[in-house]
């Protein structure tokens, strides 16, 4: 169902193409007034992304709610402060799910490291910014690991089924039958 439209959410958010490539990195490494030349496949703005194609970010961003909004950056943005960002906007949803462990739900510190993690896209997902936690035995920390996946993995679906119909709208991604 989502070969079409991971590819294209990557697109529009940055995520993961070659580090050295993208336009990200380029604004990172070339900060100022200064500009470089890049190969012609990355020459776009961050909301350009798709062009031609049919929908950029600005245009998900103005018809998406803005939680769902904030879960797909937290997903697919390769920018940390656009990620930090985005979980302002959605650490409510979290903080108020019953079904999460109330020992996440009332640390906002675990809260924001660990399903932060999880929401990231698993190309994103490096074992530098995994965290760990310890001083609970393996069968607890293997329900609160359930738990929190299932609750990122329906927000996850929420948000990229929205974002799939406005795809669709636009034509951006198209599936054959």
């Amino acid at each position: 169902m989502y070969f079409a439209l991971e590819p294209a959410l990557m697109r529009i958010f940055g995520t993961p193409e070659l580090m050295m490539k993208t336009v990200s990195w380029q604004l990172d490494i070339n900060s100022g007034y200064r500009k470089t030349t890049v190969a012609p496949e990355y020459q776009s703005t961050r909301d350009e992304r798709l062009g031609d194609h049919g929908i950029r970010k600005g245009d998900l961003r103005e018809r998406m709610n803005p939680e769902l909004f904030a879960i797909l950056t937290i997903r697919y943005d390769d920018n940390q402060g656009n990620r930090s960002s985005a979980w302002l906007r959605v650490t409510n949803l979290f903080r108020n799910d019953e079904r999460l462990p109330k020992a996440i739900r009332k640390n906002p510190v675990m809260l924001s490291l660990y399903l932060m993690w999880l929401l990231q896209h698993p190309d994103m997902q490096q074992k530098k910014g995994k965290v760990e936690i310890t001083g609970k035995s393996r069968k607890t920390l293997y329900r609160w690991r359930i738990a929190c996946q299932e609750v990122c993995s329906e927000w996850i679906k929420l948000a990229e089924g929205r974002a799939e119909e406005l795809l669709e709208e636009a034509g951006a991604i198209k599936y054959e039958n």
